[in-house]
């Protein structure tokens, strides 16, 4: 091909006469500017914080792409719709992996930063194929992204939750726990958003007036989480048409990828902890939009910081995690009394934070506390409950729970990941409209979830020895 004439296309590298068509056929914008036509496409859609760091990512790979690969080519690189899947690779293995700053998710995010921009430039008729698609994927199959977590044993987790003492945090951590929530999602979460089939919660929403969202008004014991939006979202305060849709902007946006937002099972922990919590929740009267997390001060929305404070900082709350880790700091071995040595397993295989004896060998987990120094993945936050949802209910080999919910209902309708995302391994599901929900996921996944025996006698929720 060295002898070829300037500007002749290069048919052994490209997607040959189909891609050229498209060329043609895509809009006038799309051909001459693809990279800022697709950032000026998402501005408005997405924060911007988030819009120039996938801004970043683009002009990166461009970049890339003329200035190294092109020079090692024997062939005509005009832009990014060149690209095939080789240069991918050479971006990811050459660029992003050598990256220090780097670890493996952000590698594996910003390759699907590349995916949704061609996916995007396929729409447009602009490229015949995303070149990014199998980079990616081996990406994902030969990585585990959750390998620098900390293994924390089924009993450590069991004993935390049973330590908690406050009806907020309770029930705040066992959102997480129960369905892999996210911390945003959970705030975000309104009144409108439980049914909850007791008594006492019909009390609670009466004397608010609030009316339950429809997506859950016939379907007891159950928690709505909103669907994907962007912080600064204003939230009405009821589905109705017409001028009275005032409502709340949200500071925090939810990432929640499955489309009309997810129906989540109660189990008979979380229902009663949610009712726990209702129980001496400030009344929010006066507020257009009824949060079920609040501020004990002025019966507020709760904030990242209200929960880092009360689920994290020692000088705030009595269970919060510094605490718990005060109250199990191991200065002797329980076993023979001699000086312990403190381990990071942060390589093995079950990575944690354990003690090791000095003279009888014995190994002693630590708490689910980390101490700084470490990564942010090691360290016990409220996303690692996500995590831990997610890694307990696996079929198979995390030995943290002998339950599992099948892949199809954890990810997708619990954890609410996208349907064609790679963090979801089965790839088709059946349609919501299709579905019968009792059948189809609250029972595999009350059959499945785990339980920390809170309560001696917690109440039953429906679906667990009742009829639904």
């Amino acid at each position: 091909m060295s002898n070829q004439n300037d500007g002749e296309r290069n048919y052994s590298r490209v997607n040959t006469e189909v891609r050229e068509r498209r060329r043609e056929q895509a809009q006038k914008e799309w051909r001459k500017q693809p990279l800022s036509q697709f950032i000026e496409q998402k501005r408005g859609d997405i924060i911007d914080k988030h819009l120039n760091e996938i801004e970043r990512v683009l002009y990166r790979f461009d970049q890339h792409l003329t200035e190294k690969i092109a020079e090692q080519v024997d062939a005509e690189i005009r832009d990014v719709r060149d690209a095939v899947e080789d240069d991918i690779r050479s971006f990811r293995d050459n660029v992003l992996k050598q990256d220090t700053n780097l670890n493996e998710r952000t590698v594996a995010d910003r390759l699907g930063f590349l995916s949704q921009f061609y996916n995007e430039l396929e729409r447009q008729n602009a490229i015949a194929g995303n070149p990014v698609t199998r980079p990616l994927s081996e990406f994902r199959e030969t990585h585990d992204f959750d390998a620098g977590r900390p293994h924390i044993p089924f009993a450590r987790m069991k004993r935390f939750v049973n330590w908690l003492t406050q009806p907020f945090s309770r029930a705040f951590w066992l959102c997480g726990l129960k369905h892999g929530t996210r911390l945003g999602e959970v705030l975000n979460t309104d009144l409108r958003c439980l049914h909850i089939d007791h008594p006492l919660f019909w009390e609670i929403i009466d004397e608010h007036g609030v009316s339950l969202d429809p997506r859950i008004r016939d379907r007891p014991d159950t928690i709505l989480i909103y669907e994907q939006f962007n912080e600064g979202t204003e939230i009405p305060n009821e589905e109705r048409p017409g001028p009275e849709t005032e409502g709340e902007v949200r500071k925090r946006g939810n990432k929640r990828k499955e489309e009309g937002g997810s129906i989540l099972p109660l189990d008979s922990e979380l229902k009663t902890a949610l009712l726990e919590w209702l129980l001496v929740r400030p009344p929010t009267h006066g507020h257009v939009v009824h949060p079920v997390f609040t501020t004990c001060a002025d019966a507020r929305r709760a904030t990242k910081n209200t929960v880092h404070a009360r689920l994290w900082r020692m000088d705030h709350y009595v269970d919060s995690i510094q605490n718990f880790a005060e109250e199990e700091e191991l200065e002797e071995c329980p076993t023979c009394g001699e000086d312990l040595i403190e381990e990071n397993l942060a390589d093995a295989d079950k990575p944690g934070r354990r003690f090791r004896c000095r003279r009888c060998r014995t190994n002693h987990w630590r708490s689910i506390y980390w101490n700084n120094g470490l990564d942010t993945a090691q360290k016990m936050t409220f996303h690692q409950a996500r995590h831990y949802f997610t890694n307990a209910h696996s079929i198979g080999h995390t030995e943290l729970h002998d339950g599992a919910i099948p892949d199809k209902v954890r990810k997708k309708r619990i954890r609410g990941d996208s349907n064609t995302d790679g963090d979801t391994e089965d790839q088709v599901y059946k349609q919501k409209k299709y579905e019968n929900y009792d059948a189809d996921v609250r029972e595999p996944y009350l059959n499945g979830i785990y339980k920390f025996d809170i309560y001696d006698n917690p109440i039953s929720a429906v679906g667990e020895g009742r009829d639904t």
